[in-house]
């Protein structure tokens, strides 16, 4: 169950900061079965802000904006994996809009198409 003060956080951020992101990742391990009761490692993930997406819902990090294409790289954290977020800085990235979009999904990379 994700905290009530990191909800309160993530719902500050506005498309297009520049935001930090510590999320529980999966991981693959090998060793004594001791060992291997928490697969999850934490992981930091830096890039720009789309926003809160699906069900369950999971923010979209904008790693590369394609302008050729209007396409985002972007990476789907779900919210009940995030540890922490920070913000790095505000509207770093120019004004873009995601009201229709299509998600091309490949595990947890998605390219965002903006047809703003």
């Amino acid at each position: 169950m994700m905290k009530k003060q990191l909800l309160k956080q993530i719902k500050e951020f506005e498309k297009g900061d520049y935001i930090k992101i510590t999320w529980y990742d999966a991981n693959d391990l090998k060793g004594p079965l001791a060992e291997l009761k928490k697969p999850e490692i934490l992981v930091d993930e830096w890039g720009v802000f789309l926003g809160i997406e699906g069900s369950p819902k999971h923010i979209l990090l904008g790693k590369a904006y394609i302008l050729k294409d209007r396409v985002w790289e972007a990476t789907c954290i779900p919210l009940m994996l995030i540890h922490s977020v920070e913000l790095v800085a505000k509207h770093v990235s120019r004004t873009f809009f995601l009201r229709r979009y299509r998600l091309d999904s490949c595990r947890n990379v998605v390219r965002v198409k903006d047809f703003g």
